[in-house]
């Protein structure tokens, strides 16, 4: 006798398939989910294309080679309204004398969101404080003691004879034992951009100040690290051609006001190059001289009376 079927029993088979369904559709949902998030956590992970820079790329350009010891070039990047309100709080406290105040504005300003303005009133800033008895980073006071004099203080600290005198509102070289003379202690180094025609004066690894500079026609200057040995006031021209001295005050003297001499111990064939002057200011900013880096009258007698001999010149493309 054939078994009776009861109602129940075929909606039982039918809820356990469609139950089985179901849990197969959940399970390759979860499967597509977990595809999903491994993939895009890959594409997150891939490098930018060469070439384009992430959403949030640095201001400091990675373009040039590395050099131990010393931050990448910095570059100028479009100013936004907050950076141009934190600038003119920066000129307000230079105006009103708080030069320490508005020191800190300008070096966060070019640490994280650089434009020309804020790099020139860092660099105007600086000069102004490390040329004043104002302490900042960098300034210790000595006590003179018997037997010193200008050039060994200065040359105790890695500093210059101008600098101290500047910093102390002197006059004459006259010193006595007992008194109190501050100083820079810091370590001043000089980066130049041929590409950019700049030259930066930094303070360890930060900025300091900037100057626009020519750099020689047709990428003549060498792109090699040098130091500078010698420096010399109102300097004479070896003209090239036939070897003649052209004295200071010369109208065919090149070399401005100032030359200081740079060699470089990897490249001693590399020879006849400096850092100097120059009487023709519209040759500034471009790639202008016979390889030599110029600058300024005013910006090369500042910068000479700052960096002593021995100072590291890094010049990039």
């Amino acid at each position: 006798m054939a078994k009776p079927i009861y109602a129940g029993s075929y909606n039982n088979r039918s809820g356990g398939r469609w139950k089985t369904v179901f849990i197969i559709i959940i399970l390759i949902q979860l499967g597509l989910v977990a595809a999903y998030l491994i993939w895009s956590k890959g594409k997150k992970d891939e490098p930018a294309a060469p070439g384009l820079p992430e959403p949030s790329a640095p201001t400091l350009s990675t373009m040039e080679p590395e050099i131990p010891g010393l931050a990448p070039p910095i570059v100028a990047v479009e100013s936004t309204p907050e950076v141009v309100s934190a600038i003119s709080d920066a000129r307000a406290a230079m105006d009103a004398g708080q030069l320490l105040e508005a020191k800190k504005q300008l070096d966060t300003i070019v640490a994280t969101s650089p434009n020309d303005e804020a790099i020139q009133l860092l660099g105007d800033v600086n000069i102004r404080l490390l040329k004043s008895s104002i302490p900042m980073p960098g300034k210790e006071r000595y006590s003179i003691q018997p037997g010193d004099y200008l050039q060994k203080i200065a040359k105790k600290y890695n500093t210059t004879v101008a600098l101290i005198k500047a910093m102390n509102g002197m006059q004459t070289d006259t010193i006595r034992a007992g008194a109190a003379l501050m100083v820079y202690n810091g370590n001043f180094n000089i980066r130049v951009s041929k590409s950019r025609n700049t030259l930066d004066l930094l303070a360890g690894d930060k900025l300091f100040k900037r100057y626009s500079v020519g750099t020689g026609q047709f990428g003549k200057t060498p792109a090699v690290e040098f130091e500078i040995v010698d420096k010399i006031v109102e300097p004479t021209w070896t003209r090239f051609t036939d070897g003649a001295k052209i004295e200071y005050g010369d109208p065919e003297n090149v070399l401005g006001t100032r030359w200081m001499k740079i060699v470089s111990e990897a490249h001693p064939e590399i020879t006849g190059f400096g850092i100097h002057g120059t009487w023709e200011p519209n040759s500034i900013g471009k790639q202008s001289s016979a390889g030599c880096v110029r600058m300024l009258n005013k910006d090369v007698e500042e910068l000479f009376d700052i960096v002593p001999r021995k100072t590291v010149v890094i010049i990039s493309e």
